[in-house]
């Protein structure tokens, strides 16, 4: 008979870190739902409110994971919670940026509009569906204590 594997570390399973995971799930629904609504849309098509409070709210949530992950490696500063909570910090810290941005040029009361490059922001919509789709195994190993599922993070990350 087979023993159940035991924790390596003691495992984060508290609050933020489950809220963290939500986040990580939520963020990748919204940005699949809102790249289905543009989805054939012209650029000059997508000076809508709608548009750039999808944006505006999935920095929010973007936004929400960093904070917590923040407070996560801060209160955990054990050097291996803090390296792998530090790095995904790291990847994560201008995600919003580019979403921001954009909302800000989709507003529709501008003047003066500027044109999306749909190519430009959807490879940055790819990148930020890439970090969360790969730190997502690395937060559920972070909430058991388990090292499996969690790759050589720091190097991983250098490619995104």
């Amino acid at each position: 008979m087979a023993a159940a594997k035991k924790p390596v570390y003691k495992p984060l399973d508290c609050d933020d870190m489950e809220r963290s995971i939500q986040l990580c799930n939520g963020i990748e629904y919204l940005i699949d739902e809102f790249q289905r609504e543009i989805n054939c849309k012209d650029s000059n098509q997508l000076y809508k409110h709608e548009y750039q409070s999808q944006l505006l709210k999935i920095a929010d949530n973007l936004e929400e994971l960093i904070h917590r992950l923040t407070y996560l490696a801060g209160k955990n500063n054990k050097e291996f919670y803090f390296n792998h909570l530090y790095a995904i910090l790291k990847s994560l810290s201008c995600a919003p940026n580019a979403l921001i941005i954009t909302a800000y040029y989709l507003d529709p009361k501008h003047d003066f509009k500027r044109l999306v490059n749909r190519n430009m922001f959807e490879f940055e919509l790819s990148q930020i569906v890439k970090k969360i789709q790969f730190i997502k195994p690395v937060l559920h190993s972070l909430s058991v204590g388990r090292k499996e599922g969690i790759r050589s993070i720091s190097h991983s990350f250098s490619k995104f």
